[in-house]
């Protein structure tokens, strides 16, 4: 890729070029006419609208303006597919209508003719990342450009305001939405004591509207009343937050298997004999109990069954490294420096998220908390390790709108994570956040790995995955659904961000 001139707002000639374009054809096709638009006066416009500009190319174009979009080639690639079979060097990839048409291993094919062609020199192509426990309303919609913008083309929303994401993924899927693919959970379920908790704390002391977000079920009978009601909505599984007690519990999956309801989630306080019997599809964080009264054959045993049973977990690792054991003050000064500078990463947040963050500052660990969790983070490192030995699903989520959990980056964090505490080797670990968690979400028909016929969803990256994960997020271009975000476009993703109106608003109140 050659260099790009550009000038000290940071965009190239051409961007810039085209954004006075457009904003003198917007001065002459829909405001009133002065008796002379200047040069000046377009180019001083267009810098002040270039990042929208360049946000409505990147959406409409992928990034290259008066070009078909709906084909192009990628050539001399190396293809990492994930299907078990091994690399494609110098592949040449044709990407048509939204999907992979063909993937030819000779490095020439009769279809790249007239296509707009991308270099892929030196790099390599792996499906796009799927974030397996995110919480979309706390992050609010500005956040599916950071998710985009590091390569996480599917995010399982594991709780949060139903009809706002829904509202949202319909928008994405018609294209008038610039975001990833959401599979939703609907609201948490929780323990009517926990939503009552909630309700005595002081209004003015509640950021979230957690009546929009969460369902209190006090009892079996009113386990079957909600889960029938919920049954009935647009949702892919239910998640379990907090649960009254073993009955409710029980209740809470048998309704959800007689309505076809996968249910995942907490198991904090469940015997782990009590998650088998129930049925749970899929465990987050870890098992509390830790099992550290059992033997490692014991141990092992009941990871075996879980594996059987196909019961995946999502560790969520980086919570622990980034947040629950962080060092507090540091924490708490991320969470009042706007500008982003101790991680860059902070400027980019949502309003309510920061406002959030804020809420979870005052709630961080004490020292004697801290002992209890480093005790459990060991006990939780060694359990992990066992069920990926013992052949369980260990699949790669961040737990996004933690305090200092961020969309997209925060992923690419816990997958070397669980290549250096884990013992998964680079592929493995990419596997985790691909192949297999489309398996586990029934989604591997269309994505997770990188064949003819399936949806472009990729990244192009700059380094070897398979020599280092962290080469993962050396991203030169993502593809999304089809589109092309080159270096531009992704860079017009986050000035889009950057002047996003819930950046600077709550938008998601009471």
């Amino acid at each position: 890729m050659t260099a790009r001139s550009r000038r000290g707002n940071g965009f190239p000639d051409s961007a810039l070029r085209m954004s006075e374009r457009i904003i003198r054809l917007l001065m002459v096709c829909c405001f009133p006419m002065p008796r002379r638009v200047t040069h000046d006066r377009a180019r001083a416009a267009g810098r002040r609208l270039l990042p929208r500009c360049a946000i409505i190319l990147a959406v409409c174009t992928g990034g290259c303006a008066g070009v078909d979009q709906n084909a192009f080639v990628i050539r001399a690639v190396t293809v990492l597919p994930m299907t078990g079979a091994g690399a494609i060097t110098n592949a040449t990839v044709v990407v048509r209508d939204g999907r992979i048409a063909s993937i030819d291993a000779s490095g020439a094919t009769s279809e790249v003719r007239g296509l707009r062609g991308v270099d892929g020199t030196g790099k390599f192509l792996v499906p796009g990342l799927i974030e397996m426990h995110a919480h979309l309303s706390k992050t609010r919609a500005s956040a599916m450009g950071l998710f985009v913008r590091n390569g996480v083309t599917t995010v399982r929303d594991m709780g949060g305001d139903h009809q706002e994401l829904l509202r949202w993924r319909t928008e994405v899927r018609s294209g008038t939405r610039l975001g990833p693919r959401i599979l939703l959970a609907g609201p948490y379920l929780e323990s009517q004591a926990n939503i009552e908790r909630m309700r005595a704390d002081p209004p003015e002391e509640r950021v979230e509207p957690f009546e929009r977000a969460r369902i209190g079920i006090g009892s079996p009978e009113h386990a079957r009343q909600v889960i029938d009601s919920l049954a009935a909505l647009e949702l892919d599984y239910l998640k379990i937050r907090t649960v009254a007690d073993r009955e409710t519990y029980l209740a809470i999956n048998q309704a959800a298997d007689a309505h076809g309801l996968d249910v995942v989630g907490h198991v904090t306080g469940l015997p782990v004999e009590l998650v088998l019997e129930a049925g749970q599809d899929g465990v987050e964080h870890f098992f509390y109990p830790t099992l550290d009264d059992r033997t490692r054959d014991e141990r092992l045993a009941i990871w075996r069954e879980f594996a059987e049973r196909g019961v995946a977990i999502v560790p969520t690792l980086v919570t622990f490294q980034n947040a629950t054991l962080g060092d507090p003050d540091r924490l708490r000064a991320i969470v009042t420096d706007s500008l982003g500078q101790i991680d860059p990463r902070r400027r980019y947040l949502s309003r309510f998220l920061t406002l959030d963050w804020r809420e979870q500052a005052l709630e961080l660990v004490n020292d004697e908390d801290r002992a209890i969790f480093e005790n459990i983070l060991h006990s939780t490192i060694r359990n992990t390790r066992e069920m990926h030995e013992a052949g369980m699903d260990v699949l790669a989520g961040s737990d996004v709108a933690v305090l200092n959990i961020y969309p997209g980056s925060s992923l690419h964090e816990e997958l070397g994570i669980l290549v250096d505490s884990i013992g998964m080797s680079p592929m493995e670990a990419l596997s985790r956040a691909t192949a297999r968690s489309a398996a586990f979400l029934g989604i591997a028909d269309s994505v997770g790995t990188v064949e003819a016929g399936m949806v472009a969803d990729l990244i192009l990256v700059d380094g070897d995955p398979r020599d280092d994960i962290r080469n993962l997020s050396r991203i030169s271009a993502v593809i999304l659904r089809g589109r092309l975000f080159d270096s531009l476009a992704l860079d017009a993703l986050l000035q889009a961000i950057d002047t996003a109106t819930d950046r600077r608003v709550n938008d998601w109140r009471r």
